[in-house]
């Protein structure tokens, strides 16, 4: 796991019980007083089948823990720059997911310029090759209608999923709609569409994180007319930054968001970061996977 050396000095916790072992095949930072950040390696993105097999089982009993214990649900992203060959699913599920796109930041960043003709000039004589990352910003899709486990499945192991697990919003929560099954029998309309789910999913679009979001890490960006009108602002971490990233930075995404799973082809693995101690948990969980005959495989 890639570690920054800018590692906070001045605070640190009481000495625990070594657990490590009891966590693997988790790795737990722990010189880091931030939070409670953890890594678990891949061999390469995509996932091997084995890595990814152990791993969804794993991030499914982690969202039944942390809504059991904490109350939190999941929020996934997708990100765009790991979407072509995904593109067919992305395309088949959008009607059932309801992706809409919005912007993740790395700390400290700043969003790519545009191709400026100097460059289209140095591209066309060869002086330069074009990289499309280099001039796309880190766009994002929300998934609006939930449906965990399948998105999951269906795109977990790219490199390019994060969770979110946030407390619940009142005002994101539909009502339940007052129609009789007789009358939803009746009409075509109830067959050939899940109504139930286009109300939640309007619903959602009210959920008080997407503002919050764009106003702990999009603010500057509020009068530049390409990213004005994103849904969200979200954070994009890697390891090193919750060593090296400015404390305020760090506070902030935790004011967006309680526990947080990242794919993160920089670290060569996944990481999990909470501010909750909860390694009772999720030693618990862990033991419960190996008596059931779920072991990680390393490579």
């Amino acid at each position: 796991m890639a570690e920054s050396d800018a590692r906070p000095k001045s605070t640190s916790r009481l000495q625990e019980i070594d657990r490590s072992r009891d966590l693997l095949p988790w790795r737990r930072a722990e010189q880091l007083t931030r939070c409670y950040l953890y890594w678990i390696p891949v061999a390469s993105f995509p996932l091997r089948v084995g890595q990814r097999t152990w791993l969804l089982h794993f991030l499914s009993g982690l969202g039944d823990l942390l809504s059991t214990k904490f109350g939190l649900r999941p929020e996934v992203f997708l990100q765009f720059k790991t979407l072509p060959p995904l593109m067919d699913l992305f395309l088949n599920t959008a009607q059932e997911f309801g992706p809409f796109h919005g912007l993740t930041r790395r700390p400290g960043s700043r969003p790519p310029k545009l191709v400026e003709e100097a460059d289209l000039d140095d591209i066309a004589k060869g002086r330069k090759k074009f990289k499309f990352n280099d001039y796309c910003p880190d766009y994002a899709y929300w998934f609006v209608f939930k449906s965990f486990r399948k998105q999951m499945e269906s795109f977990f192991g790219h490199g390019g999923i994060s969770v979110m697990f946030l407390k619940p919003d009142a005002a994101a929560v539909a009502p339940k709609l007052p129609i009789p099954q007789a009358v939803r029998d009746k009409f075509e309309v109830f067959k050939q569409f899940d109504v139930d789910g286009l109300v939640a999913g309007a619903y959602a679009l009210k959920d008080s994180f997407l503002a919050k979001s764009k106003e702990l890490f999009g603010r500057e960006l509020a009068a530049d007319p390409k990213f004005k009108g994103l849904l969200f602002t979200m954070p994009l971490l890697a390891t090193a930054d919750f060593f090296s990233a400015p404390a305020e930075e760090i506070e902030n995404c935790f004011k967006l968001f309680e526990v947080y799973v990242n794919e993160s082809p920089a670290d060569q693995g996944v990481l999990l970061a909470t501010k909750y101690s909860m390694e009772d948990e999720l030693i618990g969980l862990l033991q419960k996977m190996k008596e059931d005959g779920i072991s990680y495989p390393e490579r």
